[in-house]
């Protein structure tokens, strides 16, 4: 375990030497090429970070304060588990004859509804009840409001097909596209009445990966062809402000938790209808859009939303009609854009870095910045219906910020302590201690962010070990403000090694030279001082240390006296 521990010791302090030394306040740069590029691989390719995508979305999403209410207009006639049981003694739990759907049918249109809209897929017909069948197909020819699904099978199917888009009349061409009558596999309603009326459109909704609805189609695309979905055929057909959407999917903006709309159960509507001396209103469905679908389990019609993880798929069609009907579906930011300001977010982060800003400013900063992101999401989809994904900006600003980081303490405490580190383990009777204290005498944030990088910099070229201190004081206050930018380099040298001794000495000139180099054409001054304390290793070494420091920080502050501003 010990030669393992050594060998991870000296790999980390040779790597961060090979780093410090020749890359310095440019390994911030080089990061923020490493994870902007991987970000925009995985924008292009891999698209990890769309589940935190949507892990932000549905949070936002189950969390607003403001909800558009349901649209009163919009009834659903639930076959919920109390229908099933209440019509089985006479049909049977399902499929009902297709007789008890067309008086249903005869029942609402006599109330003069907007719309009736199944959200069943009548893709079978009842072979031993052709009674049934003719009495539920007059009643649609009787309608000219009724709009039926279609299912869009996978396109792998196309070639089994002999439906062609030439045959359906409520496919539309698309602007600028050359049409191909290529078949196109689709489950059509079985009744004839149905497909004369095209009011037809698809009714499957696409999950993402995680089995979650977040959008709703408009259309899908066929070599040319709009195939509308059975929303945006019921917008069509009624003149919803929200029917000449021209994207091919829209946010769905969504009403709150499952059973916001007005739900009414079939088995009582229909058990109604049929009485003498009716309980029901009589206007009850007037002017209503009315949209036949199921909530029993049984049926399997159960999705999952951002809202709820069980959510009837009829309140999903119904609430992708409300939002057409009313022009409120959430618009979205190009994602083009959120990658833009991610790789803006990551380069200002380095270049913060890189200029040697505060480390506890840098900090906040950060996290200030993290919150406004995530509050700009949350005021869009709050007060604008506008959902503006932070998620980019958000993931791979905190992937920066922690690999940045954690190269800046490292680099910061090999800087700092690896020669007393290496020295200090050994058993070595007396050391000397060589230390330079630089001060520059300004209140310039520019001047001492230049010092330090100029000292880290040059510190990090040593051949010999020299280390610094940047912060001596960390907690705010009097103090800290009397050492603000100043700084230690010292090494740390065993007392009969010459060669190390002068080569410690020629290191203290060329860092000298340097700094004056940086200030010689800058209104601020700075001051330098150089001591050297012999210590021993299994003394107070550390006190003898301090007071090193302490007596060439006194003779620094009188040279800074001495100096004129």
């Amino acid at each position: 375990m010990s030669l393992l521990s050594n060998f991870l010791s000296n790999f980390t302090n040779r790597t961060m030497a090979i780093v410090v030394r020749h890359v310095g306040n440019k390994t911030y740069y080089l990061l923020a090429a490493i994870v902007g590029l991987t970000l925009l691989l995985d924008f292009t390719v891999f698209h990890k970070v769309g589940l935190m995508e949507n892990r932000m979305f549905d949070f936002l999403i189950s969390h607003r304060i403001q909800l558009a209410p349901a649209d009163p207009e919009i009834i659903i006639v639930d076959i919920d588990e109390a229908s099933l049981n209440s019509l089985a003694k006479d049909y049977g739990r399902w499929p009902w004859p297709r007789q008890v759907i067309g008086e249903w049918l005869e029942g609402v249109e006599k109330q003069d509804p907007k719309a009736v809209v199944f959200d069943i897929l009548f893709s079978d017909a009842d072979v031993l009840n052709p009674d049934s069948e003719a009495y539920f197909n007059n009643a649609i020819a009787a309608s000219n409001n009724t709009f039926f699904p279609m299912l869009r099978l996978g396109a792998q199917n196309d070639h089994l097909s002999h439906v062609h888009p030439s045959m359906l009349p409520w496919l539309s061409p698309m602007p600028g596209k050359t049409q191909q009558d290529i078949p196109l596999a689709v489950v059509l309603p079985k009744f004839p009445a149905a497909i004369n009326s095209a009011r037809i459109g698809t009714h499957q909704v696409i999950p993402d990966k995680d089995s979650v609805i977040r959008r709703y189609p408009i259309f899908f695309e066929h070599f040319g062809w709009k195939i509308p979905s059975l929303s945006q055929r019921v917008s069509e057909v009624l003149g919803f402000a929200g029917s000449n959407l021209e994207r091919q999917s829209f946010l769905i903006n969504w009403r709150g938790k499952p059973f916001t709309f007005r739900y009414v159960s079939f088995g009582d509507v229909y058990e109604d209808f049929l009485k003498k001396n009716r309980q029901r209103p009589a206007s009850e469905f007037a002017g209503k859009i009315v949209i036949l679908g199921s909530t029993a389990p049984s049926l399997f019609d159960i999705k999952a939303s951002p809202t709820d993880k069980v959510f009837p798929g009829v309140e999903i069609l119904a609430t992708a009609i409300d939002n057409l009907k009313n022009n409120d579906t959430l618009g979205e930011l190009d994602p083009r854009i959120t990658v833009a300001i991610a790789l803006i977010f990551i380069a200002g982060m380095a270049a913060a870095l890189a200029r040697q800003v505060s480390v506890k400013l840098f900090d906040q900063v950060f996290a200030g910045l993290q919150v406004l992101l995530i509050g700009i999401a949350f005021l869009g989809v709050n007060f604008f219906r506008y959902y503006i994904d932070m998620s980019t900006p958000v993931t791979f600003g905190l992937i920066y910020f922690t690999v940045a980081r954690g190269y800046s303490t490292l680099s910061g405490q090999w800087l700092a302590d690896h020669r007393v580190v290496n020295h200090a383990s050994k058993l070595q009777e007396r050391y000397l201690l060589r230390v330079l204290a630089i001060s520059v005498a300004t209140r310039s944030g520019k001047d001492q962010r230049v010092l330090i990088g100029k000292v880290n910099r040059l510190v990090g070229e040593s051949a010999c070990g020299a280390c610094r201190i940047n912060n001596l004081i960390e907690d705010k206050g009097i103090v800290q403000d009397m050492f603000a930018g100043t700084m230690l380099v010292y090494w740390l040298i065993e007392p009969n090694d010459i060669a190390a001794s002068d080569a410690a000495s020629s290191d203290l000139e060329r860092i000298r030279r340097g700094i004056e180099a940086s200030f010689s054409h800058r209104r601020s001054y700075f001051a330098v001082h150089e001591g050297v304390i012999d210590f021993t290793a299994h003394g107070n070494w550390k006190n003898a240390g301090k007071r090193t420091i302490i007596k060439s920080l006194e003779q620094l502050s009188v040279l800074e006296q001495e100096t004129p501003p």
